[in-house]
């Protein structure tokens, strides 16, 4: 009996083992917005910070996160925790859910992986102080923050300039048609340096959602002995189960 009793407490603690396997491209962070942005908007609903945010992640320096979301807000010394979804991950399916990673965001479900790939453009642009677009010149960074809340808006956001209007038919006809989620998904693929950070307190009072650049997964070394132990643990279970029904043979 206490070699059985063994024997399932080894094969129910390596079930749980494998279940706590991190997903691939996804990770929990602290995000604390400190105060700072770099330009703002407004419209007839207020004036608004907006552009490249100061903060930090998980109590380092970050280069900065950038608000996808227009009907949520935060205040300056605000933190709270997030899960990092890296952009070249939304495609994948998720082990637990059995859905793609875009469906744990705040809006896969509603703009989907096109309207993803068409922020993560704009995203880029802004890291990047890129100022033209599809033929569109002399962009701002509050042109592209009103144009990425535009999109994530259903039915969009009042206030837009000329500029960011056009920004926004640039970036939405370029996935668009038959081949738009074949042409989002292999530009999402590319961008392993782009993180998605969907608060995970949703709902009323919710932070709101927020992209950086740079976050590291947990090191090399690190996870590959975590992977290691996980495999050989897993491993050992099946082996004891394998010999316990030998066994009753």
């Amino acid at each position: 009996m206490k070699i059985n009793a063994g024997r399932s407490a080894i094969i129910a603690s390596a079930a749980l083992f494998c279940l706590a396997l991190p997903g691939h491209g996804q990770t929990v962070v602290s995000v604390d917005f400190t105060g700072g942005y770099s330009t703002t908007f407004d419209n007839t609903n207020g004036d608004f910070g907006a552009g490249i945010y100061t903060a930090t992640i998980n109590g380092g320096k970050s280069p900065g996160i950038i608000c996808d979301d227009f009907k949520d807000e935060v205040t300056s010394g605000e933190k709270w925790n997030a899960t990092a979804f890296e952009a070249s991950s939304l495609a994948s399916i998720d082990p637990v859910t059995k859905q793609p990673y875009v469906d744990n965001t705040m809006f896969g479900k509603t703009i989907g992986l096109t309207g993803y790939a068409e922020v993560a453009t704009l995203v880029s642009m802004m890291f990047g102080n890129n100022t033209s677009y599809g033929g569109v010149k002399g962009i701002s960074q509050s042109e592209i923050a009103s144009a990425i809340w535009d999109i994530t808006t259903p039915g969009g956001i009042s206030g837009l300039d000329k500029n960011a209007m056009a920004l926004v038919n640039a970036v939405e006809s370029a996935f668009s048609g038959k081949e738009a989620t074949s042409l989002a998904t292999k530009y999402l693929a590319t961008l392993t340096n782009l993180w998605i950070l969907t608060p995970d307190q949703l709902g009323n009072g919710e932070p709101q959602e927020m992209w950086t650049e740079g976050l590291s997964m947990p090191e090399g070394g690190s996870a590959l002995m975590f992977l290691l132990l996980a495999g050989g643990t897993c491993f050992g279970a099946m082996f004891l189960k394998y010999r316990g029904r030998l066994g009753n043979l």
